[in-house]
């Protein structure tokens, strides 16, 4: 991926308006909540820090992220936070590379960019960020997993690896994110203590495999991803 592969990521790299990050003072002042949500590995270049302000009515009112993206990618997410901002939580989770793509490029004169293997899937940071407004232990009577959207199934998994698989990898020093999921594979980044652990890849991959499978009454196949792979589908 170049620095900037069209005149309109040059133009969006020199006025970068989204870099940074919020705080709980920060959201205190301006009358909102702080919703903070982080994607990718640690030393991915896609890895994003996303902090919002949301109001009582979940809108969003402003958007902040970090990243060691650069270029076309670095671009994009700072467009997907313009996008965002406005928007309610659960509506700007719906916002894919391709919008950003589509908002950068202005007229269709521009050159278009590769931004992502699956750019119409949304950016899984804002899925994450809705997510933390949607407790599953709160949640009413649910359709069957495999019925569901793709928001509501990484919402309900979620909640399951909060609840009921990080605390149990947290207490060995380690942590699990995730990538992607494409049909019923589900692909996950270990971290911490369990990325260099020789279990992870048996034991420990069956546990949270299970664990999902039977909280959600789901037939999910989890697999490991690593950051050396091919770009993951979702940004």
């Amino acid at each position: 991926m170049s620095i900037a592969s069209s005149p309109a990521v040059a133009a969006r790299l020199e006025r970068l308006a989204f870099v940074g990050a919020f705080t709980e003072a920060n959201a205190t002042a301006r009358g909102c909540r702080l919703v903070a949500a982080d994607h990718g590995a640690a030393n991915a270049p896609d890895h994003i820090k996303l902090t919002l302000l949301v109001d009582a009515d979940n809108r969003i009112t402003d958007a902040r992220y970090t990243s060691p993206a650069v270029g076309d990618l670095q671009a994009a997410y700072d467009m997907m936070c313009e996008l965002a901002v406005g928007k309610t939580v659960a509506e700007a989770a719906t916002i894919s590379p391709a919008d950003a793509e589509q908002a950068l490029r202005g007229d269709q004169t521009d050159p278009a960019f590769p931004l992502a293997v699956d750019g119409s899937k949304p950016f899984y940071v804002l899925i994450k960020a809705a997510e933390r407004l949607t407790p599953v232990a709160t949640a009413p009577a649910r359709a069957p997993f495999n019925t569901c959207g793709l928001f509501e199934k990484v919402t309900r998994i979620e909640g399951v690896l909060d609840q009921h698989v990080r605390p149990a990898l947290a207490s060995d020093g380690g942590g699990l994110d995730l990538v992607d999921l494409q049909g019923d594979d589900l692909i996950v980044q270990y971290h911490g203590a369990c990325g260099s652990c020789s279990s992870s890849v048996g034991g420990t991959l069956q546990f949270v495999q299970d664990s999902l499978n039977n909280h959600l009454g789901a037939a999910l196949t989890v697999k490991v991803s690593s950051i050396d792979e091919e770009a993951p589908s979702f940004v």
